[in-house]
């Protein structure tokens, strides 16, 4: 309205519009671009947050999740058998084996050793270890009998350094090296399982045959039974067939004997008889008489007739 009231439009003159945004519809968009397409800032703050992003079905996993946390073993270390012995005269009672502890001893402070501190409150109660120890390093610093060097002071950032990455990453490199413990423990395991894989397959046919032989043990008197019974019938039919072959070898040869015998005879019977009819046809009185039968034999037939 100040615009119109002040300039003096002509019929020539032309008007020009100036689109111009105010402030808080561009810090809206913005507001809006940003939701859409955080910054790297803010992709980082969700990260450590743990705050998904646009896109992302899962929560990201933090690196600094198992901060403070203690791992412990999923099982515990095998333990040594009560009768173990690698020598019938080691002595168990007075040299036990070494136990190995699966986690290392209570600690106070961080790093001081809970043993130390034990017999001392137990007298002077529960500060009076702290003051004893604290008075003690005080002490030595003191009269310079415990000297530090002029880069002393760096033990205190290592001991720092040690604690912080003890508590930031100490329980996942705790868990990789009980990880890669356990697959080398299992590679030897499998180098002894191949080793001793032979002996078991040799067990296996051992056991086997000790098996078999305990049956045929069992067995055996039965078997030698049947063996000798069998043996035995065959050994009589192998004689009742030599017996029987040889009587009908002696059966034939007899028969074959008498056979012959008989045409033997049968031929000198016909031998003879052959040559005493020829004797006799050649005398002329039996010709005679043998016609003169011959006649009376045909007068008998005629008579008949």
């Amino acid at each position: 309205m100040s615009l119109s009231r002040c300039l003096h439009f002509v019929s020539n003159t032309r008007a020009v519009v100036v689109p111009v945004r105010f402030a808080h519809v561009s810090s809206t968009q913005a507001a809006t671009i940003a939701d859409d397409t955080p910054n790297f800032f803010q992709k980082l703050t969700s990260r450590f947050q743990g705050v998904p992003l646009k896109g992302e079905s899962h929560a990201p996993v933090s690196m600094f999740e198992n901060c403070n946390k203690e791992w412990s073993a999923p099982e515990p270390l095998p333990a040594i058998p009560k009768d173990f012995k690698e020598h019938p005269d080691r002595d168990l009672v007075n040299y036990p084996y070494p136990a190995r502890p699966m986690y290392p001893p209570k600690s106070r402070l961080l790093m001081m050793p809970d043993s130390w501190f034990t017999p001392f409150q137990k007298v002077t109660g529960v500060s009076g270890p702290y003051l004893f120890f604290g008075g003690l390093f005080a002490f030595l610093v003191n009269k310079e009998l415990w000297v530090f060097e002029e880069q002393g002071h760096m033990t205190v950032g290592w001991i720092i350094f040690y604690l912080l990455v003890s508590r930031t990453a100490g329980y996942k490199i705790d868990q990789g090296l009980y990880q890669g413990y356990q697959d080398r423990v299992n590679y030897f395991k499998g180098l002894i399982q191949e080793d001793l894989k032979d002996v078991v397959e040799f067990k296996k046919t051992s056991a086997a045959q000790t098996e078999s032989l305990s049956a045929i043990k069992e067995a055996l008197p039965t078997a030698l039974k049947e063996s000798m019974s069998l043996q035995l019938e065959a050994t009589y039919r192998k004689n009742v067939q030599t017996v029987a072959t040889e009587l009908k070898r002696r059966i034939d040869y007899l028969k074959e004997t008498e056979e012959t015998k008989a045409r033997f005879e049968k031929e000198q019977l016909l031998k003879l008889i052959s040559d005493s009819v020829d004797k006799q046809i050649n005398d002329r009185s039996f010709k005679d008489q043998y016609l003169q039968n011959a006649i009376q034999q045909l007068n008998g037939l005629k008579v008949q007739i």
